[in-house]
């Protein structure tokens, strides 16, 4: 069983102009509204590659039953504490003259401490019997940043993978989770530091894995990705396909990595399927996340190359 956690779940609206020009009206071409929010993403790929996964969390009573409607048709659990408040918009602009995506995402419902306490009860509970705990996604307002810190304390012994950026990657590491999955941007920009090559993005991740972290995984978007842990260091280019949306990809990659470990019983293999899964979600529109056929056969197109 695969439990992702989300504080902070979305509808997500994604929309295609010609191109996006500030200051200007903007005439929309296509749209759709996907159930989204990280957690969510991760729990629907591992659910598409033949894993048991539920998404546990909290969300305002405004919108939830979209949500939990939407996890049930995939088969995924799903069970989250409600609060005031409505489930946030998050909103995708992609240009089609190649131009990178515009996202709009709103903040989400405030949180209490009384919610949180809430919440960790359940998580501990509904985690008990868990390979792994998927820790990603913004936080709502009201939470400290320590706050993921503190759940993968209290979810201890379970393996947690931790997909986050900025003050909440610093504090989660000092848990020592199993796996963080940043991309290049997130990494460069939480240390302060340039990760322009990939000297620069292995001497970052060894930061991490300095503080306890098993192993780190970086997308680096359009170039690839790297592995840096305790199976050492190897690269995975990029595999041509058509691009239709990015967006979700990093989720996909999570949700493949779990795949891989646990049938490969590496993280090598887990990086592998990772990367098969990443690139099976850019060549589906919106946040419709992967097609498992095109997850198979992205799979054996797959190298990696030692670093």
């Amino acid at each position: 069983m695969i439990t992702t956690i989300c504080l902070n779940p979305a509808l997500d609206r994604t929309v295609t102009v010609d191109r996006l020009v500030p200051g200007e009206v903007n005439r929309i071409r296509t749209a759709r509204t996907d159930v989204g929010g990280k957690a969510v993403n991760v729990a629907r790929v591992c659910r598409r590659l033949g894993l048991s996964s539920q998404v546990i969390g909290c969300a305002g009573v405004d919108g939830y039953g979209k949500l939990r409607d939407a996890m049930q048709t995939e088969g995924v659990g799903c069970y989250f504490h409600s609060v005031e408040g409505a489930i946030r918009v998050n909103t995708k602009v992609v240009p089609l003259d190649g131009a990178p995506v515009t996202e709009l995402n709103e903040p989400g419902p405030t949180l209490t401490a009384e919610d949180l306490d809430v919440f960790f009860d359940m998580a501990i509970e509904h985690t008990r019997h868990s390979d792994f705990a998927v820790i990603t996604g913004s936080l709502p307002p009201g939470c400290p940043a320590d706050t993921y810190r503190r759940l993968m304390e209290a979810l201890a012994p379970v393996p947690c993978v931790l997909d986050v950026s900025g003050e909440a990657l610093l504090h989660g590491v000092e848990a020592k989770p199993l796996l963080i999955k940043p991309n290049h941007h997130e990494l460069a920009a939480t240390l302060g530091r340039a990760a322009n090559t990939l000297e620069d993005i292995r001497a970052a991740a060894q930061v991490f894995l300095d503080k306890g972290v098993t192993h780190v995984v970086v997308s680096l978007g359009g170039d690839g990705a790297l592995y840096v842990g305790a199976e050492g260091c190897c690269y995975a280019p990029v595999i041509p396909v058509p691009v239709r949306s990015t967006v979700g990809a990093g989720d996909a990659m999570v949700g493949g990595l779990l795949y891989g470990y646990l049938h490969g019983g590496t993280m090598r293999e887990g990086f592998r399927a990772g990367v098969a899964a990443g690139t099976a979600s850019v060549m589906t529109e919106g946040t419709q996340l992967i097609v498992p056929g095109d997850f198979t056969s992205l799979l054996a197109r797959v190298q990696l190359q030692e670093k």
